[in-house]
């Protein structure tokens, strides 16, 4: 059953209320295979500390499995895909959708929510290391990218809510759910740009 906008907005009310604003945020990490025997280790950027600061992060390790922990929001972070990886963040998601927990997918999290949702990703240049303007909300902004993967489909469920210049989807958001996808880096910017509905959910 589909939550309501209003009952999206509620619901994330009142998770900060009883948690005195400060989230439990269940963040994916990066695998490494180290040489040389290629031992795997799992690494989560610090930019996200200081980007998500006031509230709690809880790193899950790529074992496939879901954490036994209560938590309140699911970041999919940016970085490098993997086999384990793709199947921990998979299980991620099931249940924290299953759970109706707000998620938001960065760069390569966005791209693990739209193929999970059946959508195809494609292809851009240029948007490696790069600053891309953006109309998001009405509004230009510019965004720090580091991305050469694209959408070119939404999956079902989903609408657009940033465009580039060449209308590329640099974000969407799900229809009824608190599930956000945002293409950009915003916790690798001096000034994070981000849609405000995502902006109010960690405020």
């Amino acid at each position: 059953m589909f939550l309501l906008p209003y009952k999206v907005k509620i619901f994330m009310a009142n998770i900060k209320r009883l948690n005195n604003g400060k989230m439990k945020i269940l963040i994916s990490q990066i695998e490494h295979l180290r040489p040389p025997r290629y031992w795997p280790a799992d690494t989560l950027e610090r930019s996200y500390y200081d980007f998500f600061r006031g509230h709690e992060l809880i790193p899950v390790p790529n074992l496939i499995k879901v954490p036994d922990i209560d938590y309140d929001c699911l970041i999919l972070t940016g970085g490098p895909d993997s086999m384990a990886r793709n199947q921990t963040e998979n299980l991620l998601y099931q249940d924290a959708v299953e759970k109706g927990k707000p998620i938001v997918g960065i760069c390569h999290g966005a791209f693990v929510i739209n193929d999970i949702s059946k959508g195809v990703n494609g292809h851009v240049d240029g948007h490696v290391d790069a600053d891309i303007k953006i109309m998001l909300e009405g509004a230009e902004h510019t965004v720090r990218c580091y991305h050469s993967q694209a959408i070119e489909k939404l999956g079902k469920g989903f609408e657009a809510i940033a465009h580039d210049n060449e209308g590329s989807i640099e974000a969407f958001k799900h229809v009824s759910k608190a599930i956000y996808g945002i293409i950009w880096h915003p916790e690798r910017m001096d000034v994070p740009v981000l849609p405000t509905e995502v902006k109010k959910l960690f405020d």
